[in-house]
C-alpha cells in the first residue's frame, strides 16, 4: 500500500512487507440465476493463463468424444436433479478464459466453459467458484489436467467434484462426499451434498402450475391483448423427474385454419431429451415427436390444417427411457400463415429469462425488442411509499435471497422495492448485497441507493461496476428490519435485481491508493510466484472530467489489465488471471491536469482446489530455498504469500 504524498522527488525502488492477504476461494456464493446457467466445451487453442486448451485432444486419444462430454455432462445433470438448477449446452467461441465479459449470460460461451491443460504434480482438475466480484467470466470454469490417463469412471468421479465447485460448493472433511479434497473415485452424491446444494439453491421448484396433467387441469396458454397470430404463444416449464407430464391448452387464433406449429425446446436450456404430444380438443393424439441428442433438443410438429377458435392440448415429458428427465424447457405456438418476422429468435425467447413476463411483454419483446420493457410500472414505484414488496426466495436463512425482473422507462423513472432482513440471532451480523444485471436485447445498469426503514441513506460500498453488472453491499444491517432499495440512472431497458442478506460481507482488500496528475503517474511492481486470480476495482475522486487509469504489464510489455474510472466512479467488473512472474503496475491520470485520487481494492484467490492436493496451473516461482512453504521476492523479501505488491516507485 502507499502513503498519499506530495513530495515529487524521485527516490530509487523500495519495497515492503505486506501482511498476509492470501485467501481461499470463495466458496458457498450461488449463481445469481441459476435457472438459466450455460455450459460450454472450449475448443482446443483457447487460451487461458498463458496456456492454450487442449482437452480435446488429450481425451479424444482416450475416451470417443460422444462419450467424455456426455460423462461431464452427466455429472452437471446430477448436480440439477439435486436442486432448483438448469445446465443448459451452449457453442463456445474459443475466446481466452478470462476475458473481460458478464459473469453469467455472456452470449460468446457458457457460464461454465470447461477446459483442460498440463498441471503440475498430482492435481487431477481444478475449478473456478462463482464469486460474484472475483472472478469475472472465469467464474464457473473447469479445468482438466490433460497429463492424467482418465476412464470414463475418473473423469466422472473428477467432474462431481470440479462442478460442484463451479456451482459453489465448498470442499469437504466427508469422505464420502464428492467435495471430499483427495480423490476416492465416487460415483453418485452422498446425502450430505444433496443436502449442501439445496442449501444454496433449496429444491426444485415447478415453472408455472403444476398438477396440470390432464386436459381438464392443462395450463392456458394466455393470448396477448388483440391478439392476431402474428408473434408467437410461449410458455415455460420444468420437468420434476420420473414419469413427471406437464400438460398446456392453446386456442387457435378465429377464422385461421391454416397451419399451427408446436415447438418444445430443451436446447441450451436444460439437459433433457423432451417428447411432444398434440392433442385435439375430444383428446385424440394428433401427432408425437421425441428427442435424442443427450445434450437436450428441441422437437416440433406441424399440424397442416387446423379448426377456427378450437383448442388443442399439448403434452411435454422426458423421452422414453431416457436418463435426463429433470429440467427446464420452454414451449412455442406458431400461426405459420399469419406469423410475422421478429425482431428477436424463438430460440433466443426460450432461453432467456422472460419467465415472468406478461403475454403482452412477451408479444412487446418478439415485435420490438430494442424498445420491450418489462413489467414496465408507468411511475406506480417512484418513492418509497409505494415501493413493490419483494418476498423472499431460496436460500438458508443466513442467505436470504430476493429477485425481479423490470425495467426503468423512461430515462428519469425511479424504482423504490422494499425488503426484509430475516429474523436471526442478535449477534449475528448480516449484509445486504444488491445487485442488478441487464438483460437484454435492450439492457440498462441502473445505480442501486440502499434506505433504512426511515428512508435514509444506508452507507454502501460498491463491489462491482462494469459489463452490465452493478453490485453494492452494506455491511451492519439489522435483523427483522424493513430496508428499501432504490433503482435509477443509467439509461433506459430492463435489468435483473437480485438482493441477498448474508452473513458475512464480501472482503475487499487494499491494494494501493495516491494521487496523480497529468505528469506524473505512480508505478508499482507486482511478483506473482503462482497462478492468481485477481478481481480489481478502481475509484477515482476529483473535478468532473478527471479520471484515472490503471494497466498492468507482464514482462514482454504485453498490457494484460487495464481499466479506466472517471471521478466519482467504482469500476470493476474485469478480472486478471496471471501466471508466475513479474509485472508493472502503472497508474495515470486522464483527461486532466490537476490531482486526481485514486482507490484500488480487489482480492486475490488462491488456484483453485481440486480433488488432490498440489494442483496448480504452472510451476511456482520466487520459491525461499530455505522454506519450502515461503517465498523470496526481489529485494531479499520474504513472505508466506504467493503474490507480492510493492510500494510505489516515484
Amino acid at each position: 500500500m502507499t502513503d498519499r504524498r506530495t513530495d515529487r522527488t524521485r527516490r530509487r525502488l523500495t519495497v515492503e512487507p505486506l501482511e498476509g492477504r492470501e485467501v481461499p476461494a470463495t466458496f458457498g456464493v450461488p449463481w445469481s440465476d441459476s435457472s438459466h446457467l450455460t455450459i460450454s466445451f472450449a475448443p482446443d487453442g483457447t487460451s487461458a493463463a498463458g496456456l492454450e486448451s487442449g482437452l480435446s485432444a488429450a481425451l479424444d486419444a482416450q475416451i470417443p468424444r460422444d462419450v467424455w462430454q456426455g460423462t461431464i455432462l452427466r455429472a452437471a445433470q446430477a448436480w440439477a436433479n439435486a436442486a432448483n438448477l438448469n445446465i443448459g449446452v451452449v457453442a463456445d467461441s474459443g475466446d481466452p478464459f478470462a476475458t473481460p465479459g458478464a459473469t453469467q449470460s455472456d452470449r460468446r460461451f457458457g457460464d461454465i466453459r470447461i477446459g483442460g491443460f498440463p498441471m503440475d504434480g498430482d492435481a487431477l482438475g481444478e475449478a473456478v467458484p462463482p464469486d460474484p466480484v472475483l472472478a469475472g467470466t472465469l467464474a464457473g470454469d473447469v479445468f482438466f489436467n490433460t497429463n492424467v490417463a482418465f476412464t470414463p469412471q475418473k473423469l466422472y468421479s473428477v467432474a462431481l467434484h470440479e462442478i460442484g465447485h463451479a456451482l459453489g460448493m465448498a470442499p469437504s472433511t466427508n469422505p464420502n462426499s464428492v467435495m471430499f479434497n483427495q480423490f476416492a473415485g465416487h460415483s453418485a452424491l452422498a446425502l450430505a451434498d444433496a443436502v449442501a446444494i439445496r442449501g444454496l439453491y433449496a429444491r426444485r421448484t415447478a415453472e408455472g402450475p403444476s398438477g396440470n396433467a390432464t386436459f381438464a387441469t392443462s395450463t392456458r396458454i394466455v393470448h396477448p391483448e388483440r391478439f392476431d397470430g402474428e408473434t408467437p404463444l410461449v410458455a415455460y416449464g420444468t420437468l420434476g423427474g420420473g414419469a413427471d407430464v406437464d400438460g398446456f391448452v392453446f386456442r387457435n387464433v378465429p377464422e385461421n385454419s391454416g397451419p399451427v406449429t408446436v415447438r418444445v425446446q430443451t436446447a441450451g436450456i436444460s439437459l433433457v431429451q423432451p417428447r411432444l404430444s398434440l392433442f385435439d380438443d375430444r383428446g385424440r393424439l394428433l401427432g408425437r415427436v421425441t428427442g435424442t441428442k443427450a445434450e437436450g433438443d428441441t422437437v416440433q410438429f406441424t399440424l397442416p390444417e387446423t379448426v377456427p377458435g378450437r383448442n388443442y392440448y399439448v403434452k411435454v415429458d422426458a423421452a422414453p427411457g431416457s436418463t435426463n428427465r429433470v429440467g427446464r424447457y420452454g414451449l412455442a405456438v406458431t400461426f405459420d400463415n399469419l406469423v410475422e418476422p421478429t425482431g428477436i429468435s424463438v430460440d433466443e425467447v426460450l432461453r432467456g429469462p422472460y419467465e415472468t413476463l406478461d403475454p403482452n411483454d412477451l408479444e412487446d419483446l418478439f415485435e420490438h425488442p430494442d424498445r420491450a420493457y418489462y413489467h414496465d410500472d408507468h411511475g406506480s414505484d417512484d418513492s418509497a411509499g409505494h415501493a413493490d414488496i419483494l418476498r423472499p426466495g431460496y436460500g438458508p436463512t443466513s442467505l436470504v435471497r430476493f429477485s425481479t425482473v423490470a425495467s426503468i422507462y423512461p430515462v428519469a423513472d425511479v424504482d423504490f422495492y422494499r425488503l426484509r432482513a430475516p429474523h436471526v440471532g442478535p449477534r449475528v451480523p448480516l449484509t445486504l448485497v444488491a445487485s442488478v444485471r441487464a438483460i437484454g436485447p435492450n439492457g440498462v445498469t441502473p445505480e442501486i441507493e440502499i434506505l433504512d426503514r426511515d428512508q435514509q441513506p444506508v452507507p454502501v460500498e460498491v463491489l462491482v461496476n462494469g459489463d452490465g453488472v452493478f453490485t453494492v453491499q452494506a455491511t451492519g444491517v439489522n435483523a427483522d428490519q424493513r430496508y428499501f432499495l432504490r433503482l435509477a440512472g443509467g439509461g433506459q431497458g430492463n435489468f435483473d435485481l437480485e438482493a441477498a442478506f448474508r452473513t458475512r460481507p464480501v472482503a475487499l482488500q487494499s491494494f494501493a491508493n495516491g494521487t496523480v496528475d497529468g505528469g506524473h503517474p505512480d508505478t508499482y511492481k507486482l511478483y506473482a510466484a503462482r497462478s492468481q486470480l485477481f478481481g480489481f476495482t478502481l475509484s477515482a475522486a476529483g473535478d468532473p472530467g478527471a479520471a484515472v487509469r490503471m494497466a498492468i504489464t507482464n514482462q514482454a510489455g504485453i498490457t494484460v489489465f487495464d481499466v479506466t474510472a472517471a471521478a466519482g466512479e467504482t469500476v470493476s467488473g474485469l478480472s486478471a488471471f496471471l501466471p508466475p512472474g513479474e509485472y508493472t503496475v502503472r497508474v495515470t491520470s486522464v483527461g486532466s491536469t490537476d490531482q486526481v485520487e485514486y482507490f484500488v481494492r480487489g482480492a486475490v484467490m488462491t488456484d483453485p482446489i481440486g480433488p488432490q492436493p498440489g494442483n496448480s496451473q504452472l510451476g511456482p516461482i520466487y520459491q525461499d530455498p530455505n522454506n519450502p512453504g515461503g517465498y523470496l521476492y526481489p529485494g531479499d523479501v520474504k513472505s508466506p504469500d504467493p503474490y507480492f505488491w510493492t510500494i510505489a516507485v516515484i
